[in-house]
């Protein structure tokens, strides 16, 4: 695997869960703190799952360059997770507002 394909998976990652959290909110008549607790997790797991990445794609030998971008994708992987994130908790919670 070369270092663009590693660099998609990033993108990858952010993508699923980003529908994965989507179907959580299409589901959450189900009940808030179900839906809230589920959301939580899938978070956590990608956000786990990007760090593992990068610390395996760290261990490649490509150029020095390429290690740079690697980090940048990812660190922007990470702050675009972190956004959707928040944007997906507030909707659930102004779906769910008494």
């Amino acid at each position: 695997m070369d270092a663009t394909a590693a660099m998609a998976t990033f993108k990858d990652s952010v993508e699923a869960f980003g529908d994965a959290a989507h179907d959580e909110l299409a589901r959450s008549g189900a009940g808030y703190k179900a839906a809230r607790a589920n959301m939580d997790k899938l978070y956590r797991e990608r956000k786990a799952e990007i760090g593992k990445l990068l610390d395996a794609y760290s261990r490649r030998p490509w150029a020095t360059e390429e290690h740079l971008a690697m980090r940048q994708v990812a660190d922007h992987a990470l702050s675009t997770l972190d956004a959707i994130y928040r944007d997906m908790r507030q909707a659930l919670d102004t779906l769910h507002k008494d």
